[in-house]
């Protein structure tokens, strides 16, 4: 991120703003870093970093639901 930054203040002259810090985040069986930014203009820009793939299957943890168990 500080290099990025580096950049577009020599590049633009303006800095980046960062709206969420980098998070490690799973996709199925992906590993991502996610960050969002605000470029030099202001617009909301999402960053994905590819970090690998989880050796075993992930379950979704959804189990079907038969209708029954709300209280009305």
């Amino acid at each position: 991120m500080d290099d990025l930054n580096a950049l577009s203040i020599s590049t633009f002259g303006k800095s980046l703003r960062v709206a969420l810090h980098p998070t490690k985040r799973i996709i199925g069986r992906d590993v991502y870093e996610m960050a969002f930014i605000y470029d030099a203009d202001g617009t909301l820009v999402e960053l994905l970093n590819w970090s690998g793939r989880l050796e075993h299957e992930v379950g979704d943890g959804w189990s079907p639901w038969n209708g029954e168990g709300f209280v009305l």
